[in-house]
This record gives C-alpha cells, sequence and structure tokens, in this order.
C-alpha cells in the first residue's frame, strides 16, 4: 500500500508488513487522524489445460479457457501521536467479475513507532516462500492456506497459519530492532476447511475443537540481503480428529532468502511440513530482473499410511511423490505512458510424478494475460 503517509511512519508500516495495495485518490485530516482511500483492478484472460488426476490414477484432461479477478478498495485511517504512538485501521473489500464479494484485510493495528506493534483481525503475515513476479504459478497439487487435497499432491509453502483462512481470525505481534524484526502472529479458529472434503489420506476429518496455530519469525535485513526463519505449529493436538486419532499435530518450518542489487532480486526458499503420516519438503527459487520473472520449485510428498479399508485405490497415496512447477512472467510497465497502468504477461508448467508403476505423471500448464490498473 503506497498510502500518502508522513516519512517518519514509514518503518512502522514496514514493520507491520502490510500488503502492497493501491496509491491514495483520496485523503483527508482531521482530529482523529488521516483517513485514505485508493483500489486497485487486476483483471486475468487464461488459457490453461489442467489435469485433475489423482495419485489413485483418477485422470480427467480438461482446457480452461475463462476471466477472473478483482476490484479492490482500500481504506485506511492511522493517527499518530506525538510520543509515537499510534493506532491504524485497514479495510479491503473485493468485488470479483464473477459477482462474488469477499474481503483481502480488514484489521487493527496499533503500537510505537519503529519499535513494537500489534494487528488484531484479517491479514496476511510474513511471507516465508515468496514466488517473486508470481503472475501465473498453478501446481499438480495444490498449496493454498485453506486446501489440502487428498490425493493431488501438496506444495507446502509455510502458509497454513499465514493467514485470510476464511473461519479464522489473527493477533499479531511484532518487534522492531535495527536490522532485527520479530513477527509472533496466531490463527485463532476452525481449520478442518484446510482438508478439501475435510478428508485426510482417506479418513474422514472431523472437527473437536478450535484451532491456535503460532508462526514465528525472525528476520534480519540490510541493504542487499534479507534472511529469516520461521515455523508454524497447531497447539491445540486434538483439535482434529481422523479415524478415532489426532490429525491436529502439523509442524512445519521454513527458510528464505532474499538479495537485490539494482534491478535484479534473486529469493531462495526451503520449507518443511511434519504431519500425521506424511512428510512435506518444499525448495525454491526465482529471479526478478527488470521485467522479467522466472521461477522453479520441487516438493516431495512422502506419505506413510493411508486407509485401504474402504477403498484400495487409497494404497497408491503412500509412497514418495515429486512435483515440478517451473514458471515465468514480464511485465509491460506504463501502458500507454500512464504509470498506474501495467499489464502482465504470465506462464506455467507443473507435473506431478507418482511413485507408482501404474499411474502416470500429470501434467497442468497454462498462460495468462493480467490487467493492473492503481487508483
Amino acid at each position: 500500500m503506497n498510502l500518502k503517509t508522513p516519512t517518519r511512519l514509514i518503518p512502522t508500516l514496514l514493520a507491520l508488513a502490510l500488503a502492497p495495495a493501491a496509491h491514495a485518490v483520496v485523503e483527508t485530516n482531521g482530529d482523529f487522524g488521516k483517513l485514505s482511500l485508493g483500489g486497485d483492478a487486476e483483471l486475468n484472460l487464461n488459457a490453461a489445460n489442467t489435469s485433475a488426476g489423482t495419485l489413485m490414477g483418477q485422470s480427467h484432461q480438461q482446457d480452461r479457457w475463462d476471466m477472473d479477478g478483482r476490484l479492490l478498495l482500500n481504506f485506511a485511517a492511522i493517527k499518530e501521536l506525538p510520543s509515537g504512538a499510534y493506532g491504524q485501521v485497514v479495510i479491503q473489500p473485493t468485488v470479483s467479475v464473477n459477482a462474488g464479494a469477499s474481503a483481502d484485510d480488514a484489521w487493527l493495528g496499533f503500537g510505537k513507532k519503529a519499535g513494537w506493534g500489534m494487528k488484531v483481525g484479517r491479514f496476511e503475515a510474513y511471507d516465508l516462500f515468496p514466488l517473486g513476479q508470481d503472475i501465473f504459478v498453478e501446481h499438480s497439487g495444490d498449496s493454498a492456506n485453506d486446501l489440502y487435497s487428498d490425493g493431488h499432491g501438496y506444495v507446502y509453502m509455510l502458509k497454513e497459519g499465514r493467514g485470510r483462512a476464511g473461519k479464522g481470525g489473527q493477533v499479531l505481534l511484532n518487534q522492531q530492532a535495527g536490522n532485527w524484526y520479530l513477527e509472533l502472529s496466531t490463527l485463532i479458529g476452525d481449520r478442518t476447511n484446510l482438508f478439501a472434503n475435510q478428508q485426510y489420506h482417506g479418513y474422514e476429518v472431523t472437527k473437536e475443537k478450535d484451532s491456535l496455530i503460532a508462526r514465528p519469525v525472525v528476520a534480519w535485513k540490510n541493504e542487499n540481503f534479507k534472511l529469516a526463519l520461521g515455523a508454524e505449529s497447531n497447539l491445540i493436538s486434538d483439535a482434529m480428529l481422523a479415524n478415532g486419532e489426532s490429525v491436529s499435530k502439523r509442524n512445519g518450518y521454513g527458510l528464505t532468502s532474499t538479495w537485490s542489487q539494482e534491478n535484479l532480486t534473486l529469493n531462495a526458499n526451503l520449507a518443511q511440513m511434519s504431519a500425521v503420516e506424511e512428510t512435506d519438503s518444499t525448495a525454491g527459487v526465482n529471479l526478478v530482473w527488470q521485467q522479467l520473472g522466472l521461477g522453479y520449485i520441487y516438493a516431495i510428498n512422502d506419505i506413510e499410511s493411508a486407509n485401504t479399508a474402504t477403498n484400495a485405490d487409497y494404497g497408491d497415496l503412500v509412497g514418495k511423490h515429486k512435483i515440478h512447477t517451473t514458471y515465468a512472467s514480464y511485465k509491460i510497465p506504463s501502458v500507454l505512458e500512464l504509470q498506474n497502468f501495467d499489464i502482465y504477461l504470465g506462464a506455467y508448467w507443473s507435473q506431478l510424478q507418482p511413485d507408482s508403476e501404474t499411474v502416470s505423471n500429470m501434467d497442468r500448464y497454462g498462460g495468462r494475460v493480467r490487467f493492473k490498473y492503481f487508483f
């Protein structure tokens, strides 16, 4: 978000890790602080060939020709006192081109500038697996923070507790101290929606209690280099059950580094999830050079057991499965000499390689044209 905020507030806003949004086009000042309004339009034309196949050998190829995207409004209010104390509210309602309405962020923040801060509400915490200029990145699998799809592979990216979880709210505490940044985010609520069809390894997942996912992050940066280490874990051991046993134990770890110099930015990421009868590992590298973005992601799903009592095909879930994903993008800036209008070209290819002699590899690939307009 690029609001017309006083220079002395910039360190605080960065420490709060605000998601990038739009330039403010309306701004007022009053006794209660500064109120600003901005937004952006993000519309995508998509063409893709997808495989809805699973590790159980069920496959259905289909073409995708469609349009999606949304219009986002960004309302931000901030009040700062001479002591350095501040309070801030951000609301980001969205309307999709398919007539749906939702919201990206809705949170309250407060604290001391260039010091400690707190956020409560709906937002995304620190990005521990940045993808660079990821205009179109899909996988033969799924890495959404609200979906683990049984048998489709899983590209784990330390996002299960990052936020915007649908049924959960968040509380975040952070501290900026020189080159160091510390953050503790907690996701609170029902997390059975993490599992597609509420199923895990062929067993039905049921909710016993609300979840509490803690996500600590430690980051250090200087002018050209940034390094961050983080983890996430559900602290409620019996929040979700499958086959009478707890599947709440999901402990994830990750390391990310970023190096930037003039027009080049390079990201390298590692992540691993230790879950019940499953270990998921992911490594990725990507770069953005001037207007060009390139990236590669490699994931392994190591599954130890599955439910074969009701369906013998679930036995194909067991094994060490691999997912390869490559993607590229190109930005066309300032279209028609409008500094607030960019067009992006994006493409990806992904392949799921089952650990099986009877199930074939499954490919997904596609391209996208994105229109991005800030107002």
